[in-house]
C-alpha cells in the first residue's frame, strides 16, 4: 500500500472569520481520508504562520519556503481560511509564486467574488440577476437622499470585502444610512456596497466536484430567521433556521441550482463554492453573494447540503482534493 500523501490545511486569517476558519478547518482535519492524505494543519495569523503538531498541539512557527522544502513533499493546500488572506486571493497569489496548488479558485477569481461590487458587475454583464446598487469608496464623499433615490429605502449597506455578514446593516430609514456606512468603512478599506432590499424568500446552492471532477450542484437550502436578515449571529448563533431540501416546487429548485451553476462557472470558481440567492416573485432568483471558500464545521450548510445529497464529508473533501491539488 503506498504512503498516504502530505498536504497542507490552512486555517485562521487576518478578519473576525478567524474563529469560523478554524472550526472549518477542524471539520477537514477530522474527516479527511487518512488512509489517502496526510493533512498538515498550518495557521495563519497576524503575527505569521505556525504548524501544530496534531499529537501534541504545539504550534511551530513557519514560512512559506520551509512548506515547500518539507520533506513530506506536500501535493498542495487546502485553504480553509474565510475572509483574508485566503477568499481574497491573496494567499493564492502567495502559492502561485511557488507554483504550489490550492483548492479553491485562483487569485484572480477569488479577488473577484470577494469583492462584492466586482462581482455584481460581471453578473450582470452575464446577464444574472443582481440588486441594484451603488458603490462608494472609501473615503468618497456622498448624499443620502441620492443613495435613496438609487436604490431605494429599506436597503442594506454592506463593505465590498468582507464575509459572514461582519459590517453589514440593513437600513431602515435615510437617516441610518450614515452610520450605517460608517460601520461598513470601519470593516474594510475596500469601499461600500448599497444595495436595494429585495423582498422575498432566501436560498443558497453549493456547487462541490463530483468523482469526475466535474462542478456539481448541491441540494438547495431554504434561510429562514426571526432576525431581520442572516447576519452573523443569525449564521452561528442559532436565530436561524435552515431546511434542506427546501420544500420548494422542483421547477423553483431546478431554476435556483442553474442559477449556482452559472455563477460559478461565470466566476470561474473551482472546488467548493456556495451562492446565496434571493426568490422574488414572479419568480426570479438573484444573486446577494458568492462564497469562494465557504463555511465547513458541523453547523455549516455545505456539509447538510452534501450528506441530503449522499456525500460523505469524507467523499467531498476527496472529491475537491482529486479535482484540484491531484488533477493532470
Amino acid at each position: 500500500m503506498s504512503q498516504p500523501q502530505a498536504l497542507i490545511v490552512f486555517t485562521g486569517g487576518y478578519s473576525g472569520e478567524a474563529v469560523i476558519s478554524r472550526k472549518s478547518a477542524a471539520m477537514v482535519m477530522a474527516q479527511i481520508d487518512r488512509i489517502r492524505f496526510q493533512p498538515v494543519l498550518v495557521h495563519i495569523n497576524p503575527k505569521g504562520w505556525f504548524m501544530e503538531d496534531e499529537l501534541t498541539g504545539e504550534k511551530t512557527t513557519t514560512n512559506l519556503e520551509a512548506l515547500v522544502n518539507d520533506k513530506r513533499r506536500f501535493i498542495g493546500a487546502f485553504v480553509m481560511v474565510h475572509g483574508t488572506p485566503g477568499e481574497d486571493g491573496k494567499l493564492q497569489a502567495t502559492l502561485d509564486g511557488v507554483g504550489m496548488r490550492y483548492t479553491t479558485g485562483d487569485a484572480n477569481c477569488m479577488a473577484l467574488t470577494f469583492n462584492k461590487g466586482r462581482t455584481n458587475a460581471l453578473l450582470r454583464e452575464k446577464k444574472i440577476e443582481v440588486a441594484r446598487s451603488v458603490e462608494l469608496a472609501h473615503s468618497e464623499p456622498w448624499d443620502a437622499d441620492e443613495i435613496a433615490s438609487a436604490v431605494g429605502i429599506p436597503c442594506f449597506v454592506k463593505p465590498n470585502e468582507t464575509g459572514s455578514s461582519i459590517g453589514i446593516s440593513r437600513v431602515e430609514t435615510v437617516a441610518d444610512l450614515a452610520a450605517a456606512v460608517a460601520l461598513a468603512r470601519s470593516v474594510s478599506m475596500s469601499g461600500v456596497l448599497v444595495e436595494a432590499l429585495l423582498e422575498g424568500r432566501e436560498f443558497t446552492v453549493g456547487v462541490v466536484p463530483n468523482e469526475q471532477g466535474q462542478p456539481t450542484v448541491l441540494p438547495v437550502t431554504e434561510i429562514t430567521t426571526e432576525r431581520l436578515f442572516f447576519d452573523y449571529e443569525a449564521k452561528y448563533q442559532g436565530a436561524s433556521q435552515e431546511i434542506t431540501p427546501a420544500l420548494i416546487p422542483d421547477t423553483q429548485r431546478d431554476a435556483l441550482q442553474a442559477q449556482a451553476l452559472a455563477v460559478y462557472r461565470a466566476t470561474r470558481s473551482r472546488g467548493m463554492a456556495r451562492v446565496d440567492m434571493i426568490w422574488t416573485e414572479p419568480g426570479a432568483a438573484s444573486v446577494i453573494e458568492v462564497n469562494g471558500v465557504p463555511g465547513f464545521s458541523e453547523v455549516s450548510i455545505i456539509p447538510q447540503q452534501a450528506e441530503k445529497s449522499g456525500f460523505s464529508k469524507e467523499t467531498l473533501i476527496s472529491n475537491i482534493i482529486d479535482s484540484t491539488l491531484l488533477l493532470d
